[in-house]
Order: C-alpha cells, then sequence, then structure tokens
C-alpha cells in the first residue's frame, strides 16, 4: 500500500512545482526513504522481493530526465544493499502468498511506470517535433521576409500566412494597418479556410472606419497583445459590443498581437478560431505569433526605408514631383513605347526670377512659389506623369505624341499664359509674377535618347536666356552657338593677362556746337591671331562669369589714360564716358577701387560720365542708389543709357541721381518710319528736362534724323552719321578735324 501511495505522490510531482531541479530534489528524497524503508521493514527476509523496488525508483528518473539524479540514487542503494549486507550477511526466509503477492504488486507498477514513460517519451518526442517544426517555419518565414519589398509585400504577407497555418491551425487571420490619426484601417492581407463563408466580412485593400474594429481601441490605448480563450466571456476585453463583433461571426477564441514600428502601433495581427482555444497550445502559439509580429515589423520598417530611399533618389520633396533621376527613367520607357512616326517633346520650363525671389523675400516664399508653379503645371496637364522638377528652378514636360512644331508651340504658349498671372504665396507678402522661359527638343530630331533629348532642352533654354526669348527651340546652329560661347568663356580667363582687350572711342557731338564735346569709350576684344569678337558675344560672357568686374576696372584705367595723353598733345579735356555694369555694381569694392583708379590718374572727376542702365534699378535699389550718391560726391557724372529700351519707371528715376539721359538707338532708328517713335522721343527730351538732365541720342546715322533731333532741342548726338567708333590715334586726328585742338 505504502508502495501505491508513493507511486501515486511521484506522479504528482511535476504537478506540485515546474522547477526541474526541486522536482529532482522531492523524487531523490522520496525514493530514498522508500527504499531505505522497504529496505528496514524487510530486513528480517533480506528484503527477499522488495530489494527489487529501486528499479522501479530508477525508471521514474527517466521522466525527470535528470542524469546526476538516477546515479545519486543508484550509489545510494548500492551503498544500502552493502551496509545490510555487512549488518545480516546470512538471512534465512520463507516464501508465502505475501512474497508472491508483493511480487506481483511490482510487476504491475513495473508495467505501469514503462507505459507512462512511454506516454512521457512520446510526448516529448511530439513536443521536440512540433518545436522543430516551428523552428522550420519560422526559419522558413524569416527567409522569405529577407527579399521582401513594397512590390510583393503581399504575396509574401500570404505565403507567411500559409506556412504559420500548419501551427497555428486558424480559421480566419488577418492584419490591419492604421492610418496616421488612427481613425482609419486599411486590410492590409486576409487568410480564411473557407474562403465562401459569410462570417468573414474582410478582404485585401478595404478601408474601414477603427471604430468599427472594438478590440482596436484597448490595443492601442493600452498597448497590449490580447489573447482570448472564450469570446462568451469576454469581459477583460471590452464587453458586448466585442462579443458581438466576434460571436456573429461564430468566433469563439482569437489573438490580436500588435505590430510596432520605432515603438510606434502601426497595425494588428488578428488570428481567429471557431472553436474554444486550447490552453495547452496557447503558450506555444503566442510565442510563434510575436516573433511574426516581430518579422512583419522589421518587414514593414524596410518597406518604409526604402520607399524613403526611393522617393529621395527619384522624387522631389516640397513639389512630389519626379526629379531628374525618375525623369529620364520615364523618357527612355516613352521613346522605347513609341510608334511609327509619332514624335516626343521635351519643354525644359526655367522660372527665371526665382532666384531673385530667393533673395528678396526669403526662401521660404521661393519654396511656395516652387510648389505653386507645380500646382499649375499639374492643373495644366492630365497626367503629372510627364511632369517633373529636374533642378531648383526648373520643371521638365514630356509630351509623348505630337504631330507637328505648332501643336508644341500651341502647349508652350498655354504654360506661358499660365504664368501671366501673379501667384499668390499666402506668406503676407504680396501677390509675385513669376517669369518664364521655355526651352524644348524633339525626339526624334534633336535626339535619339533621353540624355541627348534633356542636354538639347537645356541648350535651348540657355539660349533663350541669354536672347531675352521666351521659348527657343533646339536647332543644331544652337548648339554651335553655344559651343562656340563655351570656347569664348575659356579664353576670356586669360585675354586680360594676354593683354587682348583694347579700347575703341566714339565721338559725342554737340547740336548747338557741332563740336565734339565728349567721347564714349568701348571695350573690344581679339583673340585667334587678330580675329575680332563682337561685344554683343563677349561682353554678356564677362557678366555671366563675373570677369566684368577686373575688366571694367582695366577699362576706367585705359579710359582716364587715353584722357591724359589727349590732353599732353594739347587737346582741351573732353568728357569720357565709361560703362557700368549691374555685376559690377554688386560687388561691395566698386567705390574704393573707382576712387584709387581716379586718384592716381590725377583726372579732374567732372570729366568722368559713368553709363548706367536701367535694369540696375530692378537690383537692389536701396544699395545702387546709395553707390551711386557716393560716386556723385566724387564729382563724376551719372548718364542712363539705353533708355527707351525695356520697362522705364519715373518713380525710380525719382530716387536716383543722374545728369544725363541717353536715348537707345532703336528709337532713334525708326524716327524716319513711325510716328509714334518720334512722339516718344520728344517726350523722353521733355522729360529729361524736368529732371533738369542733359540728352545724348545714340545710333544717329541719318541727316533727316540729326536735323529732327536739332529741330526737338536734343543736347549732343552720337553715331555713324558722325563717326564710328575709332582706335586712339584715329580719335586724335578726328579732333583735329573737328577743331578742338587748343
Amino acid at each position: 500500500m505504502i508502495l501505491v501511495l508513493i507511486g501515486i505522490f511521484v506522479r504528482f510531482i511535476p504537478y506540485i512545482t515546474k522547477k526541474h531541479d526541486i522536482q529532482n530534489a522531492i523524487f531523490l528524497v522520496i525514493g530514498t526513504v522508500g527504499t531505505l524503508f522497504f529496505m528496514i521493514s524487510s530486513a528480517n527476509t533480506g528484503a527477499l522481493t522488495v530489494w527489487a523496488v529501486y528499479i522501479l525508483f530508477l525508471l521514474l528518473t527517466v521522466i525527470l530526465d535528470d542524469r546526476v539524479s538516477a546515479i545519486l540514487f543508484t550509489v545510494i542503494c548500492a551503498v544500502m544493499q552493502v551496509s545490510f549486507w555487512i549488518a545480516y550477511p546470512k538471512v534465512s526466509v520463507t516464501i508465502d502468498g505475501n512474497q508472491y503477492l508483493t511480487r506481483i504488486i511490482i510487476i504491475m507498477l513495473s508495467y505501469l511506470i514503462v507505459r507512462y514513460l512511454t506516454i512521457e517519451y512520446a510526448l516529448k518526442v511530439k513536443d521536440y517535433n512540433r518545436f522543430a517544426r516551428e523552428k522550420e517555419i519560422l526559419e522558413r518565414i524569416s527567409s522569405s521576409f529577407i527579399s521582401i519589398n513594397k512590390e510583393n509585400a503581399k504575396e509574401k504577407i500570404d505565403n507567411m500566412f500559409e506556412m504559420a497555418d500548419e501551427i497555428l491551425e486558424f480559421s480566419y487571420a488577418y492584419i490591419i494597418e492604421f492610418g496616421e490619426d488612427y481613425e482609419n484601417a486599411t486590410i492590409l492581407n486576409t487568410c480564411a479556410k473557407n474562403l465562401e463563408s459569410e462570417s468573414f466580412p474582410f478582404h485585401p485593400g478595404m478601408r474601414v472606419k477603427t471604430a468599427t474594429l472594438p478590440m482596436v481601441k484597448l490595443l492601442i490605448d493600452q498597448d497590449i497583445q490580447m489573447i482570448c480563450e472564450d469570446t462568451t466571456n469576454i469581459f477583460t476585453y471590452g464587453g458586448d459590443e466585442q462579443k458581438d463583433f466576434f460571436s456573429s461571426r461564430g468566433i469563439n477564441s482569437f489573438f490580436a498581437l500588435p505590430i510596432k514600428i520605432d515603438q510606434k502601433i502601426q497595425g494588428i495581427i488578428v488570428i481567429e478560431y471557431n472553436d474554444r482555444m486550447d490552453l495547452s497550445l496557447a503558450e506555444g502559439r503566442l510565442y510563434l505569433l510575436k516573433i511574426v509580429v516581430n518579422i512583419l515589423g522589421d518587414a514593414k520598417k524596410k518597406i518604409l526605408y526604402e520607399e524613403r530611399l526611393y522617393n529621395f533618389a527619384y522624387f522631389d520633396e516640397a513639389t512630389k514631383l519626379a526629379n531628374r533621376n525618375m525623369l529620364k527613367k520615364r523618357l527612355k520607357q516613352i521613346i522605347n513605347k513609341r510608334k511609327g512616326a509619332e514624335k516626343i517633346a521635351v519643354l525644359n520650363i526655367k522660372l527665371e526670377n526665382l532666384t531673385m525671389i530667393n533673395d528678396t523675400f526669403g526662401h521660404s516664399v521661393g519654396e511656395q512659389i516652387i510648389i505653386k508653379s507645380a500646382t499649375i503645371l499639374k492643373n495644366l496637364f492630365e497626367d503629372s506623369y510627364n511632369i517633373a522638377r529636374s533642378s531648383e528652378e526648373n520643371f521638365v514636360v514630356i509630351l509623348p505624341t505630337v504631330e507637328n512644331t505648332k501643336q508644341i508651340k500651341k502647349c508652350a504658349n498655354k504654360i506661358l499664359d499660365s504664368f501671366s498671372h501673379p501667384l499668390s504665396t499666402e506668406t503676407g507678402i504680396e501677390a509675385l509674377f513669376v517669369v518664364v522661359r521655355i526651352g524644348i527638343s524633339v525626339y526624334p530630331d534633336d535626339g535619339r535618347d533621353a540624355d541627348t533629348l534633356l542636354k538639347n532642352s537645356d541648350l535651348a533654354l540657355f539660349d533663350a536666356k541669354n536672347t531675352n526669348e521666351e521659348i527657343i527651340f533646339y536647332t543644331e546652329r544652337l548648339e554651335t552657338h553655344i559651343v562656340e560661347n563655351t570656347l569664348l568663356t575659356n579664353r576670356l580667363f586669360k585675354a586680360l593677362q594676354n593683354e587682348e582687350f583694347f579700347l575703341e572711342f566714339q565721338p559725342q557731338i554737340s547740336c548747338a556746337t557741332g563740336k565734339t564735346i565728349g567721347v564714349e569709350a568701348l571695350l573690344r576684344w581679339k583673340t585667334d591671331g587678330n580675329k575680332r569678337v563682337s561685344p554683343e558675344r563677349f561682353i554678356p560672357i564677362l557678366e555671366q562669369t563675373g570677369l566684368i568686374y577686373d575688366v571694367g576696372l582695366w577699362v576706367l584705367e585705359q579710359t582716364l589714360q587715353e584722357h591724359n595723353r589727349l590732353i599732353a598733345k594739347g587737346f582741351p579735356p573732353l568728357r569720357f564716358d565709361v560703362n557700368l555694369s549691374v555685376r559690377q555694381f554688386q560687388e561691395k569694392n566698386l567705390i574704393p577701387d573707382f576712387i584709387k583708379i581716379i586718384e592716381e590718374s590725377g583726372v579732374d572727376p567732372k570729366y568722368i560720365e559713368l553709363e548706367i542702365t536701367e535694369s540696375l534699378f530692378f537690383e537692389n535699389l536701396e544699395d545702387v542708389s546709395e553707390k551711386l550718391y557716393k560716386l556723385k560726391e566724387l564729382g563724376v557724372g551719372i548718364a542712363i543709357d539705353d533708355f527707351g529700351k525695356g520697362y522705364s519707371s519715373l518713380s525710380r528715376l525719382n530716387l536716383i541721381p543722374f545728369d544725363r539721359i541717353k536715348i537707345d538707338k532703336d528709337m532713334i532708328h525708326y524716327i524716319d518710319l513711325e510716328t509714334k517713335r518720334v512722339t516718344i522721343t520728344e517726350v523722353i527730351i521733355l522729360l529729361a528736362k524736368a529732371f533738369n538732365a542733359r540728352i545724348t541720342a545714340e545710333g544717329v546715322e541719318t541727316k533727316e534724323q540729326v536735323d529732327f533731333l536739332k529741330e526737338i532741342h536734343c543736347d549732343e548726338i552720337q553715331g555713324h552719321y558722325y563717326s564710328k567708333a575709332l582706335s586712339a590715334e584715329k580719335l586724335e586726328e578726328f579732333l583735329k578735324r573737328n577743331d578742338t585742338r587748343v
């Protein structure tokens, strides 16, 4: 009876404690005490039968899976036997019914223990196989997710559900992704055993209100994992509303675990069962789900990171339009898909005055202009797929199917018209006009690959800027012209050092006396073996490269030397005019450098006149005005050159000091043909008188023009009628003929 009680007690050791060390200690104590009890109680018979009881205890050590306890128990039993051997070296026994009965009990117990061991072993093998299968499935899932990306994510997760189902054995499974505010959610993936079941209401891509998913609020608010073994007793997770959500669909148990990215809940995975949960399997399933959730979180993080890299590489952050990299990819695709004689037009659009807007109002306003401009283009073209922001100031529009140049021009003019109104930036400043220029290249005439088409549209845009045109189509002549300009630019950097520049001088004649009273110094350049380059070609390059500043100082210095040379030869002092560019005015050392050159020359400043253009007024007017007043303080004169050529602003004229207005040659050239030009010229002269300034007319070529200008009281005339631009030697001869020698 005691043996049976000990066996029953041993059977329940695993339920007394889960700690193996304590289990082994209890078993060792019971085994030792039990064996010792049987040996002592049967000492008078030498433990004829019950000595074998210790074998039963050894068999039970298999359950505990403890080699140390088995060895220790064996040693104790051996010591007991030796001890009894010494104490009772010889014992006479009689075998009776009790002995036989004891043997039968030991045999039966041995059978029961062996069967128990067999079951336990089978369970351990089953658990091991299950563990091995779980590990294998997790490795397959993990390996599958290594290559996950945005395109194959759905397929990978669907496969994950199929693999996980081998262990989880669920009825339904789905993944929900939350919006930023958690108000809306999207069903990403689903897996249902019975696809035709009406009890499963979700499908991939379905958008739902988060409020319709009762378990979600608790999951988000408390950031917990939810396990429900029985949905009929669901009070812990939200009561009747949640109970109805599951029971109405025949769901009796479920898991719901949050999917996190950087500690923020991005979604949940839900595993549902039609049956109540087997508690013996719940822990293993939860362990597997936790690992799956971690894999899903890492996968989503990888996809988001790749998306950010992709967007950074191929899209503009401010406008969300394609950038130049994506533009090239799309243009290549369009070229490859082209059919028959279809043409492809590339329109390169530049916001000409964006830099000025940034400098004047700040980059935040400039960015608003960029965004507004992008919106205009998106609204203008139905397919924004073919619009890109190719650089800070540029957009590119691809017209994938055009028939002729007329169609392209029509589209380009629509773009210009769209920017004809000022853009409101909602930043508290007035609406701003944006100046737009467009360079155009056409496939296949101007290139048969994306790089060539984009390069040629850039060249066309570059020419549009230089020629002040709004729309320019690429031509081979244009490219030749730009290549020549590039070569000229390289040569200009050494032109001053190589003494390739020289000056010519054009006399200015008084209408009252007919005598020379002034001279304009004009910059000239010879390069490539005494080959002259037109000022219209090289002066804009000097402006763009900034070389104009040093060259301008050289011009002033050489002009004053010529002034002194003429005086040394006996000529009376003449006023010498020197052109001053916008680019020179932007240099902070302009005033001290001019003062130094004038003082070193010894020329009286009243014989120096600096010519500026009206475009200077549209820069930083305050800075321009300040520098002009400082120049006036030196005693030099200020002349406004090319007056009437562009937009004249009377209000700005009132803010700056000037002594002379020079009427643009184009106004004079058409005096004989257009009455309107005659009237404007008269108005300009009256305007100059009102400002107490003198008037010089440029580009005078005919006697009729001279007579007209004298008639309307113009002060001076400059042009080929009297003399073209002259070298220093020929100027001296002209002055002699003009009787200006003392």
